[in-house]
């Protein structure tokens, strides 16, 4: 049988628990020297991605849902498809990817890499998907 069931239900769990702001949670799917490429953020180590995403939530509320999900047979890699939506709780003139005030939604679809060894991952690459004006995306 596939690991790809189980790879998608702990996908799954990660997702809630970063979608409920539950550090321990996600923190868990990452390993100690995690490499994480994101559009706001170049980071390496878990502690380094946590502070980042402690430092977010106290100006955002931000949920991630899963659109597409392909993961490898082997359980090594996740690639996905996912809608990212931001809600600034305050104003936040000096976001990494634009300024954001209290009440601004953003809304994007990003596609996301994750490497995975030994049940955590090991590289996070993230880039935004934008399409073409007069595109059907």
């Amino acid at each position: 049988m596939s690991a790809r069931p189980r790879l998608l239900s702990w996908f799954e769990a990660y997702l809630a628990a970063f979608n409920r702001a539950d550090f321990p949670g996600f923190g868990a799917c990452y390993a100690d020297n995690v490499v994480f490429h994101g559009q706001a953020a170049q980071l390496v180590g878990r502690d380094a991605v946590l502070d980042f995403y402690r430092s977010v939530r106290t100006y955002l509320d931000e949920r991630v849902d899963l659109l597409t999900f392909v993961g490898a047979a082997d359980g090594s890699r996740i690639a996905a498809e996912l809608r990212t939506t931001l809600i600034a709780r305050k104003d936040w003139p000096d976001m990494p990817t634009g300024p954001m005030r209290a009440g601004d939604q953003r809304q994007s679809v990003n596609f996301a890499f994750y490497e995975i060894a030994n049940g955590v991952f090991t590289r996070v690459r993230t880039a935004r998907f934008s399409p073409q004006p007069g595109s059907r995306a």
